[in-house]
């Protein structure tokens, strides 16, 4: 297994501290890592911007790699819409990476 990141996109702090919570509840369940064993992006933009103009895009994907996995509290948090969402993901497993809803504790990448 690769590195394991958490992507938090928020509008509040509120909000940010709940999805950091998920991410860290699935990934101690999932693999018996502690919060500082994830690489976290955390972005306060608006859920409508894409995911190819957030750091989410620009910085993140480029750099995921075979065997990494990205865990995000809620797919809607990957982008504006299904059709981009579904986008994101196929290049994400395209490139080896494996992507998880923690709140539906499901990977929601994949053939």
């Amino acid at each position: 297994m690769g590195k394991i990141y958490g992507y938090i996109q928020y509008d509040s702090e509120a909000d940010r501290i709940v999805q950091k919570a998920a991410i860290d509840k699935f990934v101690k369940s999932k693999y018996g890592i502690a919060s500082d064993g994830i690489e976290y992006l955390e972005e306060n933009v608006k859920p409508y911007i894409s995911w190819k103009n957030r750091q989410l895009g620009k910085e993140l994907l480029p750099k995921l790699e075979e065997g990494d996995v990205l865990v995000v509290s809620e797919s809607k948090r990957l982008g504006s819409s299904s059709p981009e969402i579904d986008v994101f993901l196929m290049y994400a497993t395209d490139k080896g990476a494996e992507v998880y809803e923690a709140k539906l504790d499901t990977k929601i990448s994949g053939y």
